[in-house]
């Protein structure tokens, strides 16, 4: 061995080795310079770690049989004196130097503390905005932790969020990509029992630069690992890197780069799903295999166009003033993803949602005109929905589009069966129009467990926490209804209807002396601040301040129907006032959405006599739903 080891040294086999390791080393960081600022292919750092890896024993064989000498180049054997021992000079210092920084940096890198950025603001920040800044005027009883609070704080072990993979490349249209991709993966990973995984909401919220250090997304989130990964797309090639992080201690579970052709990109979908669940010791059976790989959209261009449309839509129902006219270009989009991929649920999901926004427009149109629409959009939205129905592999999902599907339908036979169906759910399926059935259907404690699901699957989307605060009261659970209330709050400050679900808890709660504080903080406007105050009024038997407040909400508007006039007419007592307004419009298509919008909303029980309203008592009659609904709240000015 000795004489192997003076042999390799006699030969400069070791000084070109170091070289070979210091050069090499500072080509590949040059090469991932020039691919990022040049927006060269994915495959071209690759390539250059490859070619050095080639060069390596070539550079060794060459050192083994030649030497440099003044004379030039010469076979080692030919060199005078060969087996002379040649001591360290300047350039071997240099060279030695050379390779501890190299293998110092190396180590760093892999081993050292990891950089975190700042901290974005947490529940915990966003509830001290909405907390009274004058402390002498702070509620005398303070809410306990949020119900988000405690699910991160004791994460379900197999549980896991995927963030939007980054998109590297120049195309803009490659984030719609890497979000496609991202959603796919999130979409496996939601078909295994299991695991809960954090729905798309509330994981893509965590995008872009600055972003906060894993643990604490992961404590926002209420999970215990975390998926995360990039994207490179350059013609038919593409890259894609992904880790799985374990939140507690921030550390690598599994990470893996692909180097495909973009035919294979699904194939890359399924092994970083399998690899989450290997990685958290999940076993699957063949059933979930199977089913697992019916869920993927297997078109990108389908998922580019879902994701486009997606964006919009967030869009127009968070910002647009005018939802309907917003939604067009994403309709389009979504229609645009089933034509290219005529088994994509998902999509037809988003594009029904278009048809729902005219129905519920051309409701409130009593014209020709207005009914034409009406039953033209009430035929497309349910063909919409039916394809959803037909192509999905998740029985939640079913049972959910049941639910809306019975809610905007003009025949309720079998309502109570789909309300049932829904109840039994065990994942994570969001329906549009649940609040509002379980209110009418009395089945608000059913529900609970569901409502408690998607918040924790969800946990960042005020929507869910609406829900939540909505059944819990149904429920008769007040404390719980209000912890939800200020939990979606804590998410949008400015959300009114949020206000009053937890000033409605806190008044059933015994804690009145704190509604107007809330109220007053969150600076909400005189027409709705006279009509709450009025129904507050109302619930303690005081009809003077009740007809004061409502002074507050201006004159109504003779032309329309003002859905707070008539839950005022049924709390004060007003009952003819109140039969007479419904009476007006029952015969209106689509009509019936409102009435159950309003009865949902005003939990008093039955604000009008059934007989006024002949073709809603035909669906509540098909439905066998109870009149009035259960759990109505006590308004001693109300005899009915």
């Amino acid at each position: 061995m000795n004489n192997i080891l003076s042999e390799l040294r006699r030969r400069n086999v070791f000084r070109v080795a170091a070289a070979y390791l210091v050069v090499g080393w500072l080509l590949i960081q040059l090469a991932a310079l020039l691919e990022n600022s040049l927006g060269l292919p994915g495959w071209f750092d690759a390539a250059v770690i490859g070619f050095l890896v080639i060069g390596l024993p070539i550079a060794l064989l060459l050192a083994w049989a030649f030497e440099m000498t003044p004379e030039g180049v010469k076979k080692t054997e030919a060199v005078a004196d060969p087996s002379g021992y040649k001591p360290l000079g300047s350039s071997d210092y240099v060279l030695i130097a050379g390779v501890v920084v190299v293998l110092g940096v190396v180590g760093f890198q892999n081993f050292g503390p990891k950089s975190e950025p700042p901290i974005i603001a947490s529940f915990e920040a966003v509830e001290a905005d909405t907390q009274t800044p004058n402390p002498s005027d702070t509620p005398a009883t303070e809410p306990v932790d949020e119900i988000s609070a405690d699910v991160a704080n004791a994460p379900p072990a197999l549980s896991v969020a995927v963030l939007p993979f980054v998109a590297m490349s120049s195309d803009p249209e490659d984030r719609y990509f890497a979000d496609g991709l991202t959603e796919e993966i999130l979409n496996y990973l939601a078909a295994v029992p299991e695991l809960l995984v954090t729905s798309r909401t509330s994981a893509f919220q965590f995008r872009g630069e600055n972003l906060p250090p894993v643990p604490e997304i992961a404590r926002q989130l209420g999970v215990a690992h975390i998926v995360e990964g990039s994207i490179r797309r350059s013609g038919d090639r593409v890259r894609v890197t992904a880790q799985i992080i374990r939140a507690a201690d921030d550390s690598h579970l599994w990470s893996q780069t692909y180097d495909r052709t973009m035919d294979d990109i699904f194939a890359i979908q399924d092994d970083i799903a399998e690899n989450v669940t290997n990685v958290l010791d999940i076993v699957l059976d063949e059933d979930q295999r199977a089913r697992m790989g019916e869920i993927g959209v297997s078109n990108v261009e389908a998922y580019i166009a879902y994701q486009r449309g997606i964006e919009i839509s967030l869009d127009a129902h968070q910002f647009g003033t005018d939802t309907l006219p917003d939604l067009v270009p994403a309709e389009a989009l979504f229609a645009e993803a089933t034509r290219l991929a005529p088994g994509f649920s998902d999509a037809y999901m988003q594009q029904a949602d278009y048809y729902a926004h005219l129905m519920n427009r051309s409701a409130h149109d009593d014209t020709d005109e207005g009914r034409a629409t009406l039953e033209r959009a009430s035929d497309r939205y349910f063909e919409l929905l039916d394809l959803a129905r037909d192509t999905t592999t998740d029985p939640d999902r079913r049972a959910m589009i049941g639910i809306d599907r019975v809610y905007m339908r003009d025949n309720w036979t079998g309502a109570r069966a789909a309300i049932v169906g829904a109840s039994q759910t065990t994942g994570c399926p969001y329906a549009a129009w649940v609040r509002e059935l379980v209110a009418l259907s009395g089945q608000a404690e059913s529900f609970l467990p569901y409502a408690q699901r998607i918040v924790q699957c969800d946990p960042l989307n005020v929507s869910n926490w609406k829900v939540l605060a909505d059944i819990a009261y149904y429920a008769g659970q007040f404390d719980l209804a209000y912890e939800a209330s200020l939990s979606g709050l804590r998410l949008d400050p400015t959300d009114i209807s949020m206000v009053v679900d937890a000033a409605d808890a806190l008044f059933q709660a015994g804690r009145e002396d704190e509604i107007i504080q809330r109220m007053d903080f969150f600076q909400v406007p005189d027409p709705f601040r006279g009509y709450y105050g009025a129904m507050f009024a109302a619930r303690a038997g005081d009809r003077e301040a009740a007809i004061e407040s409502r002074l507050l909400m201006g004159e109504p508007d003779d032309d329309g129907f003002d859905e707070g006039e008539l839950m005022l007419h049924a709390v004060l007592g007003e009952r003819d006032a109140a039969n007479a307004m419904v009476a007006r419009r029952d015969d209106v298509p689509g009509f019936h959405l409102t009435l159950i919008n309003i009865t949902a909303r005003c939990r008093c029980g039955a604000l009008w006599d059934l007989e006024f309203t002949p073709n809603f008592a035909r669906r509540m009659e098909e439905a066998d739903f109870p009149w009035p609904p259960p759990g109505a709240d006590d308004y001693p000015l109300k005899d009915w």
